[in-house]
């Protein structure tokens, strides 16, 4: 792993910058070096000031510092958000076996051991446990409910685990992770996605219970996946509208669209739920 000096040094010369280039009016050229030759660490507002005239984000400058890698926490958490399904066993069990390794190091990570008892949920989930599963998350959702505003990754765990929770704090989250998405969207594009695959988990949890959000989600998940192109979450919406309203020709739209982008696999999840003698193989 590189020192912030050497990142920016190597940022600096791929982009064929001198130091005076990158030097400013808080900054001068020699406090550049003696950053660049690691005689000085530099603070936050420093860094944040070079790396403005480099024209990248701290993010990156992280990642190149790690010599283009995600650091071992960054990549157990990117590999929880990819999760799919939970009938992933073999990648949930690595996943959890890697988040061991870390919090045998550092037990007070909050954010990996949630994701460890999420995980664990999942499985448990998979044996139709389910208050079993959701008497492990608890505690999490008990220490999030009374955080004001969440962080960007505690808005993306929340929703991988709103399924655990009870009716009734499901109907508490949703109205703040929408907002808090809302905030967050200038940051991240992609959280338009998440935002319409929350709605669309919430119509599905609210489907036997309470059709006005069944309804008011699924519309508002349509108007978003055709926005941003996302078919496989326009499809889903669908399929449940047409479910919620007891109409087949939605159905049957949303199984054109699942079938013409290949996504055979989603559209046997949703057969094998709500109409199981009819489901494909």
């Amino acid at each position: 792993m590189k020192t912030y000096g050497a990142a920016i040094r190597q940022i600096r010369k791929n982009k064929s910058l001198s130091q005076s280039d990158v030097s400013n009016n808080i900054l001068a050229r020699t406090t550049i070096s003696k950053i660049e030759n690691n005689n000085i660490t530099p603070t936050i507002t420093t860094v944040e000031s070079i790396i403005i005239k480099l024209d990248v984000t701290m993010d990156e400058l992280r990642f190149i510092k790690n010599d283009y890698k995600l650091s071992t926490r960054e990549e157990i958490i990117a590999a929880f958000f990819k999760l799919v399904s939970n009938t992933q066993t073999e990648k949930i069990m690595d996943i959890i076996g890697r988040c061991d390794t870390y919090l045998d190091n550092d037990p007070k990570d909050n954010l990996l051991e949630d994701i460890k008892i999420a995980l664990k949920a999942s499985l448990l989930l998979t044996n139709n446990e389910f208050e079993y599963a959701q008497e492990l998350v608890k505690p999490i959702w008990e220490r999030l409910e009374k955080i004001d505003h969440f962080s960007l990754i505690e808005v993306r765990l929340v929703c991988n685990i709103l399924f655990y929770f009870p009716l009734d704090v499901i109907e508490k989250f949703v109205p703040r992770l929408l907002i808090m998405i809302d905030k967050y969207n200038a940051f991240d594009k992609s959280l338009n996605s998440l935002k319409a695959a929350l709605l669309i988990n919430t119509a599905s949890i609210f489907m036997q219970h309470n059709s006005a959000i069944t309804t008011s989600s699924l519309n508002a998940a349509i108007i978003i996946s055709k926005d941003i192109n996302r078919f496989d979450l326009l499809a889903s919406a669908y399929y449940l509208q047409g479910v919620n309203a007891n109409d087949p020709s939605l159905i049957a739209k949303a199984k054109n669209i699942f079938l013409a982008i290949e996504k055979d696999a989603i559209l046997f999840q949703f057969e094998k739920e709500y109409f199981p003698k009819d489901a494909i193989h």
